[in-house]
Parts: structure tokens; sequence; C-alpha cells
């Protein structure tokens, strides 16, 4: 683990693997949605919507309305669409075989439109989650 942090592994529909980033493996914020009657239909939404980048790649997925490029340089993406105003952050690579890793849910359309907050968080855990991945290898 890298400080105090872990990769919890997941797989889409067709097999392929994509991660959360999580400090709790056993009880997991995405683990907790697909258990959760109310949320696990949003769960499957999420899902559907890694199959397609994994399907399109990152360039066609973030020239839809589905998916926005926050930082190319460190690949950090908002993922929307999956269940009305939550989005979740993603680190995203495409080098070689394309890695997915969730870093956290939030709520989108809270007036503002102001998601800085969330930005300079997601920056630090994508820099944790490509640590991580590549201590995988």
């Amino acid at each position: 683990m890298v400080e105090g942090y872990d990769l919890v592994e997941y797989g889409d529909s067709k097999g392929r693997p994509f991660w959360e980033l999580t400090t709790s493996p056993a009880n997991s914020q995405f683990q907790k949605m697909l258990t959760d009657p109310k949320k696990k239909l949003a769960a499957r939404k999420m899902i559907d919507q890694i199959s397609k980048i994994y399907d399109y790649g990152l360039k066609v997925a973030s020239g839809t309305s589905k998916l926005r490029c926050i930082d190319s340089k460190i690949g950090l993406y908002e993922l929307k669409g999956f269940d009305g105003a939550n989005r979740e952050m993603i680190y995203a690579i495409c080098q070689g075989v394309d890695k997915i890793v969730l870093l956290f849910w939030f709520k989108g359309h809270q007036g503002s439109g102001n998601i800085s907050k969330e930005i300079e968080r997601a920056k630090r855990l994508a820099v944790i989650a490509r640590q991580l991945l590549e201590t995988e290898r």
C-alpha cells in the first residue's frame, strides 16, 4: 500500500479490469454502491460507462458528454452521466493496455459549477493511483 491506500480490482461485463483507490479495501465506496439496492443501478451504469471508455478509447470518450478531461498530463478525468448529478473522478491511462482507477464519487451541479476542491483532491489521488498501478506490474 502507498500512504494507507490500496487498489481493489473489479471487472466490466467483458472481464476487463478497472480498480478503485480506497483506504478500506474490505468496505470501499464502490463496493457499498454494488450492494446497496438504491445505488446498485448507478454502479451498473458506471461500469457501462467504463466499458465504453475501453471500447472507444479515452480520446473518443472525452469527446462525449460522459467523460471530461481535467488534466491529460496526469490522466485525470471526470466520469459523468451515470446517475443524475453524481460524478466520479477517475485516473485513466492508455499506454498499451488501458487502465482506469475510480478515485472518488461526488455531486456535480450544485449551483456554483466550481469543483476546484474536488480537482485538487483528485490530483493528489491520481498520483497515488499511478504509483500503486506501477507497483502492481
